[in-house]
């Protein structure tokens, strides 16, 4: 028997928060008021924190107190006329340290010398990966994040015969300093494949030692990350007649794109790449670049015009030997800070007393968030990485000496544009009798310029396949550098909906209902997405994996008769009860085929028939015969999301009652049934052709779950 066993290690959360608010009245047109917040709170996560990988670490988060001061005030000078005004100073610092004995180098016997050892974990065991278990992260994981956070902002409100005009301003200012967190205690790697110094077996290799490849960092460097946001907005709520109103408006925008003051980030642009200045490759399966030729920091810039005399104390590497290697001249955040203006407008108009019409139409623009920028700075001239193959940690220097491609970059797109959401909707309501109101509406949402991390570095699949055996890091666009995950803002996004929804609001029975008929669309699914064939935009577009087709809901609260007048036993046992619960059904999720290949895991073949045969069951879901692995020289023909996985269907209960035993004794009962039905609802559809489990469905949903509890309140 195996997997049988099932621990719960502790996971304590020690957490306080205080709140203090203070109100204070100048007059009959004139209030403020003000609030401080302190909160602390930290957590030991057994599981880890940040990682899909084994952890031998056990992280805690400790965030140091956060404080947060809101200052208000509003001003009515006249009857029509409102003036509010807000100040906001917030401070949080998040930080995640190893915990424990599990994390050091002296708990496992690992002696070797580290190539640097400059961070502030240089006893920690390296991220370490044997083929065929799970990986171990080392204490590089470890997160130092204190954020301030600044807003000034005020809103003027001027009601003028049947208009009401609002305008106003906020201006925000963000300050966040966070560590990159690369692998500064080493990464090693145990694989029998192409390593002349191996076993046969990669576990046994990792007992001796035998790595397949090593590589250090060689500080854990910080960026501190700045931005501005300016943003004005005016707006016209106008009674046009009894039956219809408008809304107008439109709000500017200025998106900084985060920088670091100390401008220690340095980014891959394609066009600073030179092909007069190329590395060679050596054509073998190791691919390391050849000694002496080209420049292999090619096509990297930094960020700004330098690092400034004032910072340069708290940046490595702002006087090495790479410094004047690379060349400055970036914008300091990678791209240029947009302005953005977004109208808004919306309707409401009666037919009759029981029957209203809806509609508008708004564009949205979202600021890319930090985490597209915050691993910059874990890139030369400020941080060094050193690569060695087929050596022993006794030894790490000893294996290949030759210069490793710079690997695993992330890189921004010099051209990125912001993302751009256009929502509309038109609806009708309409009062029904009992106290019915029924809604059918039309919703539709269109994403532009939305993110997504293309590999732009990746190799040319029909040079691959004519040249079996040798590195691909041969046949990239930008040799002297392996995957570079470039943040580019060219994916599209469209949503379509049309949503029925039903409510009872009064009675002893209310309830609700609604049913949604939709398809989500488009060439990525999340800003992580890292498409193939990413240069034709339309390979990838196809249901996300979100997309769910049908859905529906229903939520209902019984407040079932007290028996007023009933004997009181009867009373007692029966009357009064509440009975409330909650259904959902939905279609399942959208599936797309892949299979591995020499060039990693990819998009497979369709090679004809029918994605389903028969009934669908657990072993067998969907017909694997249809599909194959695409081939070296060239992408797979199936498309996206080409197979529905299973849907959903849960039903949650509640039934509960409160006993008055005396005028200051009360006591409630309340049983909570989650999935009530015990219905088995099936999930992770697997779908690589490369596995034997392929087509299988391999985990399910909790079955029912019943809690009860007693509750004396006095």
């Amino acid at each position: 028997m195996a997997n049988n066993l099932t621990l719960e290690p502790l996971n304590p959360l020690n957490y306080r928060e205080d709140i203090v608010r203070l109100d204070y009245v100048f007059g009959p047109k004139n209030f403020a008021y003000g609030r401080w917040i302190q909160d602390y709170n930290s957590l030991i996560d057994p599981f880890g924190t940040f990682s899909s990988s084994t952890l031998p670490t056990t992280p805690t988060t400790r965030n140091r107190p956060g404080e947060s001061i809101l200052l208000a005030e509003t001003w009515i000078p006249t009857p029509n006329l409102v003036n509010e005004a807000r100040v906001n100073f917030g401070w949080v610092s998040q930080h995640i340290i190893p915990y424990g004995t599990a994390w050091e180098r002296s708990t496992y016997g690992f002696q070797y010398p580290l190539l640097f050892g400059g961070a502030e974990y240089p006893n920690g065991i390296p991220l370490t990966s044997v083929v065929g278990y799970a990986t171990f992260q080392g204490p590089n994981f470890a997160l130092a994040s204190p954020t301030t956070d600044i807003q000034v902002a005020d809103t003027v409100s001027w009601t003028h015969g049947q208009h009401v005009l609002r305008a106003g301003f906020v201006l925000i200012r963000d300050r966040v300093d966070q560590n990159g967190r690369p692998t500064y205690t080493g990464n090693v790697s145990f694989n029998s494949s192409n390593n002349p110094n191996t076993t046969g077996n990669a576990f046994a290799d990792a007992l001796l030692g035998n790595f397949a490849s090593y590589s250090e960092a060689s500080a854990d460097p910080t960026g501190f990350f700045r931005f501005w946001q300016p943003e004005a907005f005016v707006q016209d709520t106008w009674k046009v007649s009894q039956k219809l109103s408008l809304d107008l408006g439109v709000r500017y925008q200025f998106m900084q794109a985060f920088y670091t003051q100390a401008n220690n980030m340095t980014n891959f642009d394609p066009s600073k790449f030179d092909p007069a200045q190329e590395v060679q490759i050596t054509h073998d399966s190791k691919g390391l670049i050849v000694a002496g030729s080209g420049n292999p920091y090619n096509g990297l810039i930094r960020a700004g015009s330098g690092v400034p005399k004032d910072q340069a104390f708290r940046v490595p590497g702002a006087n090495g030997p790479l410094y004047s290697v690379i060349p400055s001249g970036a914008p300091r955040g990678f791209y240029k800070s947009p302005n953005n203006f977004a109208p808004r407008v919306g309707f409401a108009y009666a037919v009759d007393d029981k029957t209203t019409l809806r509609g508008g139409f708004g564009l949205f623009y979202n600021r890319p968030e930090g985490n597209i920028i915050f691993s910059e700075v874990n890139a030369p001239p400020f941080l060094q990485i050193a690569s060695y193959s087929n050596s022993n940690l006794s030894n790490i220097t000893g294996g290949s000496t030759s210069l490793a491609p710079l690997g695993g970059i992330s890189a921004i797109d010099p051209n990125l544009k912001s993302q751009t959401i256009a929502q509309y909707s038109l609806n009708v309501q309409h009062e029904m009798p009992i106290g019915l109101l029924a809604e059918l509406s039309y919703v539709g949402t269109t994403g532009r310029h939305m993110l997504r991390q293309p590999n732009v570095n990746y190799a040319d699949l029909t040079q691959v396949a004519a040249n079996p055996g040798i590195s691909t890091n041969a046949f990239v666009p930008y040799r002297g550098f392996s995957s570079i995950t470039q943040i580019r803002s060219d994916g599209s996004a469209d949503y379509n909906a049309l949503q029925a929804y039903l409510s009872k609001r009064v009675g002893a029975l209310q309830m609700t209902a609604g049913y949604t008929w939709a398809k989500s669309l488009g060439d990525s699914s999340s800003e992580s997405d890292n498409s193939e064939n990413w240069t034709v935009r339309h390979y990838n577009y196809g249901p996300t994996s979100f997309d769910r087709r049908n859905a529906f809901f229903s939520t209902f609260v019984w407040q079932m008769p007290k028996l007023n007048g009933h004997d009181a036993v009867l009373r007692t046992a029966v009357g009064g009860w509440q009975l409330s619960g909650v259904a959902r059904l939905q279609s399942g999720q959208y599936y797309t085929i892949t299979g591995n290949t020499a060039t990693g895991t990819r998009r497979a073949d369709f090679i004809g028939g029918s994605a389903y045969t028969g009934k669908k069951t657990i072993q067998h879901w969907f017909n694997t015969a249809a599909y194959t692995a695409a081939p070296t020289g060239r992408f797979g023909t199936a498309g996206t999301g080409t197979v529905v996985g299973p849907g959903l269907a849960l039903f949650d209960a509640s039934l509960g009652k409160n006993f008055l035993l005396t005028e200051r004794f009360n006591l409630k009962f309340q049983g909570d049934f989650f999935n009530a039905l015990n219905r088995t609802n099936f999930s992770t559809l697997n779908t690589n052709l490369s596995n034997t489990n392929v087509g299988t469905i391999s985990s399910a949903n909790p079955p029912r779950q019943v809690q009860l509890s007693l509750k004396l309140s006095f």
